[in-house]
C-alpha cells in the first residue's frame, strides 16, 4: 500500500474540542510529508478562509477543501469551485423563508458567507465560528454579487432528520441536504460532496483511491471515507461513520488523526 495523500476532516476530527490542534506535533510531521511527496488535505464544510487560519504558514504546501468540497484550493490556488444554479439558489432561500429557518441560516459564497442582520447574537457568534468572513444582509433577497455554494442552518436535533429527509425529498436531483453534527444541516449542489472533492484531486495528481488515507466523524465525510479502503473514524465518529469505516483510531482530544499519520509516513 502506497500512501500519497491524507485527507482529514476539521472539527471533531482533526480538531479538538477547544477548537485547536497539537501544533507542535502537526509541526514535527509536516516536512515530512512534504519531503515524501505526499499530499495533505484539511476538508471541511466550513468556509476556505476559516480553515486557512488554522494552517498559517502550510498553506502554500497543502490542499484545502472548503463548503463541503465545493470549493478547492491547492497550494493557495483554486482549482475548482462549484457554484449553485441561480434558480436553485432562490427555491432554497424560498424554502427556508416558508419554514421559518432563515434567522437560522447562513448562505455561503465564494467571496464570504451572508447571514442576517435580523439573526440572534447567538446565531453570529455561532456561525463567525465556522465563517471568518461572515457579512450581515438585510435579506437573502438581496444577496452582493458572488458565487453561491452552500447553505448551512440549524435546526432542533430532535427533527434534524425529518427536515433533511423533506428537503430532499422537495429539492430532490437538485441540491442534496446532510446532517453535519449537533443539529446543523448543510445544503449543497446534487453530486457535490468530500468524495468528489477527493476524486477530483486524486484524478487531478494522477492517484489511485488506494493511494488515500481519509479521517471523519460525521455524516457529510461518509463519501469521502466510502471512497477509500484506508479509511478512519475517530472514536467520537457517529455510529454511521464507524460502520462505513475501515479503521477506528482515538478520539479527536487525543490526536486521533496525527497519531494514524504519524505510524503511516515512518513505517
Amino acid at each position: 500500500m502506497t500512501i500519497n495523500v491524507f485527507a482529514t476532516d476539521m472539527d471533531g476530527t482533526f480538531l479538538n474540542d477547544q477548537n485547536t490542534y497539537d501544533q507542535a506535533y502537526f509541526a514535527a510531521l509536516f516536512p515530512t510529508l512534504v519531503e515524501k511527496g505526499m499530499h495533505f488535505v484539511a476538508i471541511s464544510g466550513n468556509q476556505y478562509y476559516q480553515i486557512a487560519t488554522f494552517f498559517e504558514g502550510y498553506l502554500d504546501q497543502m490542499t484545502v477543501v472548503g463548503e463541503n468540497g465545493a470549493y478547492i484550493v491547492d497550494k493557495g490556488k483554486v482549482l475548482k469551485s462549484y457554484p449553485l444554479p441561480k434558480a436553485i439558489v432562490e427555491q432554497v432561500i424560498a424554502y427556508l423563508e416558508q419554514h421559518q429557518l432563515s434567522s437560522e441560516a447562513v448562505v455561503c459564497g465564494e467571496n464570504s458567507a451572508y447571514i442576517l442582520a435580523s439573526a440572534s447574537q447567538e446565531n453570529k457568534e455561532y456561525f463567525s465560528i465556522y465563517y471568518t468572513k461572515l457579512q450581515e444582509v438585510a435579506s437573502f433577497q438581496e444577496l452582493p454579487q458572488d458565487n453561491i455554494l452552500k447553505f448551512s442552518f440549524n435546526t432542533p436535533m430532535d427533527v434534524t432528520e425529518e427536515i433533511i429527509t423533506v428537503l430532499n425529498e422537495t429539492l430532490s436531483g437538485q441540491v442534496q441536504a446532510v446532517a453535519t453534527g449537533h443539529g446543523n444541516v448543510d445544503v449543497i449542489g446534487r453530486g457535490v460532496n468530500k468524495g468528489t472533492a477527493m476524486s477530483f484531486l486524486l484524478n487531478h495528481w494522477g492517484l489511485k483511491a488506494s493511494n488515500l488515507v481519509a479521517f471523519g466523524d460525521s455524516d457529510n465525510d461518509l463519501e469521502m471515507l466510502n471512497l477509500t479502503d484506508n479509511s478512519y473514524a475517530m472514536l467520537n465518529a457517529n455510529n454511521t461513520v464507524k460502520k462505513v469505516a475501515t479503521y477506528q483510531t482515538t478520539t479527536n482530544n487525543e490526536n486521533g488523526v496525527l497519531v494514524v499519520i504519524d505510524k503511516l509516513i515512518r513505517d
